[in-house]
């Protein structure tokens, strides 16, 4: 892509532009908004210290570069931000708008770690002007960041300081390669952000290998903010500064050879955290052109689920609706049909499509995809979208949704906050969402994920290695939005979750990677005839906050020849219950009765009302997926799942798949219980 890089002059937006050249990408143009009074100004949004750099940096990178003052007025200082008159993000609006008129581009470079109001923000600029919004650094390992800067010779300077540890007279104008030492161990001490990102200093970079010239300090002068005798405010102000052209001349690929800079998989593959992936030979051996795909399902074994759809609402405001079916002879005028159905289902009960926190879209043909989610999108173009997970079910129907909403109920016993991640930058922390979902919804101690399929984030294509591969990678970027939503939580505090693979042969290596990662995590293995991108497997979880304060149990019981496996988890309070059953023959030509299959749906509702038997309002809501390899027709099963919600609030799904965990696995049940 043809990228403009808003620089600052600091180190974040130097290596930025950096790993937007390592990901194939080439910068046309830098752009800079500058204070409006030559001097610092108190932005939320940009770096104004240092200003006096920015000509001089453009010209050692020889790239024209746009400017446009601002005032740095901040109007809307909320979690999301909807376009404000004279707000400084307007300013970086009319400046991307500009250069639009000069020059042709498609992508922005952004140099931001960890700011969510920095990022909301340009990617609202962004998604109005059809950029796409490049922020390679985001959510980076700070102490691992700063050093593969260093190591990638960014020679910058600090400009100013503003925290405990940092004190003007001794620290501005150092180096970060000097300074580094003296960082980490004010980290350890105070909590310093390694890199500067809280604000705790500023940077301008004086050469990288970008740079065909560099930087030169003649005179320059400490300005005291603030003297406060724990954390003094100081900047340095520069009276002179030149260029100093570089010897002997190199092109900027021999600049770049021999730096530790990684391309877009290589930041798949190295640097360690709690979810490590680490590509073993066996991996190496795959071949993403030779995939396992589970036999075809030929039309007279895809399944007519003719079941109702079903609704219920909680006394906390969480509101399952299940089984919509959208039909038409056009997959676009079926889902058109089935969020019709939803809309009208969410008015009834006093919600609307703002207030689903999560969706999944059962469709017949993954082929269709690109029509359907273009349908989607004029549904779902709401600022903070749902979760959404999306796979090809053998189903005759086109599409089938199942959503969850929730709205704050009147009266509760204490606020319950709402929070959506939406990231919507290309990065080389998890994938982005450049469209209709996000990545999460957290609602009080609940996480509801999007559905994970290992893509590499710097290049959003498929990591290469097979099975084990995609497995690890699509676990990590649980973990990662995890603990980017909340940073107490991680992958081990998963609840419940679906597993989607394309081969029964993928259940065992995408089960190994998972039971080694989470903590007592009950997850449903189902065999699909597709799945987004061609991906091998597609993780879709919930996970709970206190989830060390769930209990597990194993449960099970023999009905005739038939065995039930049930697995539980509870939370000490026991307002919140999931399960996962299993229903398993003894011989394969077994057909599954009426009988038998009442006696497994009664075991599961037991064990999701146990100890909670008494209690109103409560909805259960159920997953039941069935092999289409071993029930034909489910109409009876319906009437007998029908009959059960005439006394209690069921709410469910029956999901035809070709196979599930064990071939001799008739159905499996996923369910929860939420008050």
């Amino acid at each position: 892509m043809r990228v403009v890089a808003m620089v600052s002059g600091g180190k974040d937006s130097t290596f930025n532009m950096m790993q937007c050249i390592a990901a194939g990408h080439n910068i046309v143009a830098l752009a800079n908004l500058v204070p409006h009074n030559k001097t610092e100004i108190d932005s939320y949004m940009y770096q104004s210290v240092g200003h006096e750099a920015i000509d001089l940096i453009a010209q050692a990178v020889d790239l024209p570069i746009f400017k446009r003052e601002t005032f740095g007025v901040s109007k809307k200082k909320g979690k999301t931000y909807y376009p404000c008159e004279n707000d400084e993000v307007e300013d970086l609006y009319l400046l991307l708008q500009e250069i639009q008129k000069e020059i042709e581009f498609d992508a922005v470079s952004v140099g931001a770690i960890l700011s969510d109001y920095q990022r909301v923000r340009v990617e609202n600029v962004c998604n109005r002007l059809k950029l796409t919004p490049l922020a390679y650094l985001w959510q980076r390992n700070q102490k691992e960041l700063l050093d593969e800067m260093i190591r990638c010779e960014v020679d910058a300077i600090v400009i100013k300081v503003a925290t405990l540890g940092l004190d003007p007279k001794k620290h501005l104008g150092r180096s970060l390669s000097l300074l580094q030492p003296h960082l980490l161990k004010m980290h350890e001490k105070y909590g310093l952000n390694v890199c500067g990102e809280g604000g705790e200093y500023e940077t301008v970079t004086l050469d990288c290998p970008l740079f065909k010239s560099r930087l030169v300090v003649e005179d320059s002068e400490i300005i005291m903010h603030q003297n406060d005798p724990i954390a003094p405010v100081g900047f340095l102000r520069f009276n002179s500064l030149n260029l100093e052209f570089k010897l002997p001349v190199l092109s900027l690929e021999s600049r770049l050879d021999g730096l530790p800079l990684k391309d877009s998989y290589g930041y798949v593959t190295e640097y360690s955290d709690d979810s490590t992936f680490e590509l073993t030979h066996d991996d190496a051996d795959g071949d993403n052109n030779d995939l396992l795909i589970e036999q075809e399902i030929t039309d007279n074994l895809k399944s007519d689920v003719l079941q109702k759809s079903s609704c219920g609402v909680s006394k906390e405001g969480w509101f399952w609706v299940a089984g919509i079916q959208g039909y038409s002879n056009d997959p676009g005028g079926a889902l058109e049909d089935a969020i019709c159905k939803l809309k009208l289902t969410l008015e009834t009960n006093s919600h609307t499509l703002q207030d689903i926190c999560a969706i999944t879209l059962y469709i017949s043909d993954m082929g269709q995809f690109v029509h359907l989610n273009e349908v989607y999108i004029k549904n779902f173009h709401h600022v903070n979208p749902p979760t959404r997970a999306c796979v090809q079910i053998p189903i005759n129907c086109p599409v089938m949704i199942e959503a969850l909403s929730w709205k704050s109920v009147e009266n509760g016993d204490s606020e319950i906050e709402r929070q959506t991640m939406h990231v919507q930058s290309i990065s080389h922390w998890a994938p982005c969402n450049i469209g209709p979902y996000s990545q999460a919804t957290k609602i009080g101690d609940f996480i509801h994920l999007a559905g994970q399929i290992a893509l590499v984030p710097g290049n959003m294509q498929l990591v290469p290695g097979g099975i084990k591969a995609q497995s690890k990678l699509a676990v990590r970027h649980i973990d990662r939005v995890l603990r980017a939503m909340d940073s107490s939580v991680n992958v081990r505090d998963v609840v419940q979750g679906v597993c989607y693979v394309t081969h029964s042969s993928y259940i065992e290596p995408a089960r190994k990677q998972w039971e080694a990662k989470t903590n007592n995590a009950i997850v449903q293995y189902v065999v699909v005839t597709g799945l987004p991108r061609g991906a091998l497997v597609e993780w879709h979880v919930w996970a709970h906050k206190h989830n060390n304060q769930f209990e597990y149990e194993e449960r099970g019981k023999c009905i005739d020849q038939y065995s039930i496996s049930l697995y539980r988890r509870v939370n000490y309070e026991n307002n919140v219950a999931a399960i996962v059953c299993r229903l398993d023959g003894t011989d394969d030509g077994e057909v599954l009765t009426n009988k038998i299959f009442l006696e497994t749906l009664s075991y599961c509702i037991e064990k999701l009302k146990q100890g909670h038997e008494n209690v109103d309002r409560c909805v259960y809501n159920l997953k039941i997926f069935f092999s289409v390899l071993k029930i034909a027709h489910i109409a009876s099963l319906v009437d007998i799942v029908e009959t059960f919600a005439e006394s209690i609030c069921l709410v469910y799904t029956f999901v035809p798949v070709v196979k599930l965990k064990s071939l001799k696995t008739f159905l499996s049940i996923s369910g929860v219980r939420n008050q």
